[in-house]
């Protein structure tokens, strides 16, 4: 399977949503808080534009402390760690111009949301974005601290892939030809969870192969599970 990034419809939202962002009135809510089911394509999707826009990136942890966060920031920074780094940061972000990623942000929350309320230091001031990726069920944590929660300028969900993304996804990254007929059952199959698609082309993929077909379609495959969502089959289990 190739490795491509598909311009589904979502991240065609998200491109939106960054450019209402830039364009904002109030420099200080520069925040954009994403949501979605997991396997939605969310940090996908926000890497991909990451590496174009020279962002920073961050994985929030359980337990994530500031002095953790900004050893992080400033190793990514290549700033020398130790005594001053945070301002160093500062002005290094302000300087360039750097967005800042913040994924799993929930995590962010930990000990008075330390660590959003030092990173809502650094982007008052250097009024550059921060993307923030979490779960919608922990919209209420933020929005429940008013400085934080104040800051972000647009919530933007990630929906379900449609029929046309998965269409795409298979034209794109296949390297056989996978009919219609076949990726619109990948599309219900997967509950158009687009890391689920993946594992399914490339599921799809492994059976053209050993049978020898250049282009692959539902006949060919239609008394074969195409993937597995272990979320649901754990949820089967316990009787959900």
């Amino acid at each position: 399977m190739k490795r491509e990034f598909v311009r589904t419809e979502n991240a065609k939202r998200f491109r939106a949503a960054i450019s209402m962002l830039e364009a904002r009135g109030a420099q200080e809510a520069g925040w954009l808080l994403v949501t979605g089911r997991p396997g939605e394509g969310k940090t996908t999707t926000i890497y991909n534009w990451a590496s174009e826009a020279r962002a920073v990136m961050l994985t929030a942890q359980a337990n994530w402390t500031v002095t953790r966060m900004l050893d992080e920031l400033a190793a990514k920074l290549s700033i020398d760690g130790g005594r001053g780094h945070q301002a160093k940061i500062g002005e290094a972000i302000a300087l360039d111009e750097i967005p800042i990623v913040v994924d799993e942000a929930q995590f962010a929350l930990h000990d008075g949301a330390a660590c959003l309320e030092v990173l809502r230091g650094i982007t008052d001031k250097s009024k550059t974005p921060l993307v923030a990726i979490t779960m919608e069920s922990d919209v209420p944590k933020f929005n429940r601290r008013t400085q934080i929660g104040s800051r972000f300028f647009h919530q933007l969900d990630f929906r379900p892939s449609t029929e046309e993304d998965v269409i795409a996804a298979c034209a794109q990254l296949a390297e056989v030809h996978i009919g219609d007929d076949l990726a619109r059952r990948i599309h219900a199959d997967t509950s158009a969870r687009m890391r689920l698609v993946m594992n399914a082309i490339a599921r799809v993929e492994q059976v053209a192969r050993r049978m020898g077909k250049a282009q692959i379609g539902a006949d060919d495959v239609k008394a074969m599970p195409l993937v597995e969502d272990f979320q649901r089959l754990g949820a089967r289990k316990r009787g959900v």
